[in-house]
């Protein structure tokens, strides 16, 4: 009988799955070896134990997993899916740290029924699904993150068409107005996939947007900063900001002029926030245009509007600096 029972045992611990068994009194009988891992815990250390005092939890977590368990130990099979509750972590001299580990398990409670058909002992199988309950989160917060950005992105397109077409003189003026801002659009659409999906650095906006005038501007640009990360949002506002400097700059500023001279810096200021400069010494029209445009629009209002900042533009002698003062933003990323 001894044997039979050793050999019994040794059987249930080697189950490939984590089971635990509890009798009426929800005192801990026997764990597989799976369970065990599960739970960083070791046999001798809770075998007898009450399962709410090995593992403790408060509130409803704690009442929804006593409830499973009577009714188990009344007869009545049950399961809980996909529900939290903390596990306490253990040291490596097995005492308890203090420190709780946040699981989501779905577990099954079935009664173990005697000869009478009276109930004495239960058996719990629970998986750890934390992984998938995870990786369905992140699903769910991507797609409603995507479809965030792409209303984002149709607003931003739509208000960009109407204020174009307001200010162009004719249909090829707003055609080439607006084809060159959903360009900048696009392209920043383009790098927000992939490893950068949280977020671009102004860097890089600064950097792709001046690309294609690499062989107006050469050695006279100059672009330096911290290396500040801005979400999905900031980059869209940022690149229309920046792809408005570099078109009024080719057509009126250093950009255009062999003496013009461009110098672009970003520092990390405050709480999250950053200042951005755009500064050009030689400029061919060293005065304010009498006539605002859309162009004008987006750099003195929906800029700042959008990323809770003030915004400056100023010509002096034969220079036009714009300044950024980003000090309230929402998120560093997302």
């Amino acid at each position: 009988m001894m044997y039979r029972q050793i050999e019994w045992e040794s059987a249930f611990r080697a189950m490939p799955a984590p089971c635990l068994v509890m009798d009426w009194d929800m005192r801990i009988v026997a764990a597989t070896d799976l369970y065990l891992q599960t739970v960083g815990r070791r046999i001798e250390e809770i075998r007898g134990r009450y399962i709410f005092e090995a593992f403790p939890e408060t509130g409803e977590r704690l009442a929804m997993f006593e409830s499973a368990f009577r009714r188990a130990l009344s007869g009545e099979a049950n399961t809980l899916v996909e529900v939290p509750y903390a596990i306490p972590v253990v040291g490596d001299d097995g005492v308890p740290t203090g420190q709780m580990n946040e699981i989501w398990w779905t577990c099954q409670h079935s009664p173990i029924f005697e000869h009478d058909g009276t109930v004495k002992f239960m058996v719990q199988n629970a998986k750890d699904v934390t992984q998938q309950v995870m990786a369905e989160r992140l699903k769910d917060a991507v797609v409603n993150e995507l479809q965030h950005r792409v209303g984002n992105i149709f607003a931003l397109v739509a208000s960009t068409a109407c204020k174009t077409a307001a200010n162009a003189d004719t249909l090829s003026d707003f055609l080439t107005k607006f084809d060159g801002r959903l360009k900048a659009l696009a392209r920043t659409h383009t790098y927000l996939t992939g490893d950068n999906w949280d977020g671009i650095t102004i860097a890089r906006i600064v950097g792709r947007e001046l690309a294609d005038h690499d062989d107006t501007g050469g050695a006279r640009v100059t672009q330096s900063g911290d290396n500040i990360i801005v979400n999905a949002t900031e980059a869209q506002i940022l690149t229309l900001a920046v792809h408005e400097l570099t078109t009024n700059s080719v057509k009126y500023g250093a950009l255009r002029s062999p003496e013009g001279r461009l110098s672009i810096t970003w520092h990390a200021a405050g709480d999250a926030g950053f200042t951005f400069e755009w500064h050009e010494d030689g400029v061919a029209r060293p005065v304010a245009p009498a006539r605002t445009g859309f162009g004008s629009f987006i750099l003195d209002t929906v800029v700042p509007a959008q990323l809770r900042a003030t915004a400056e533009r100023r010509f002096t002698g034969d220079a036009f600096v714009y300044t950024l003062d980003v000090r309230a933003r929402a998120t560093a990323h997302g």
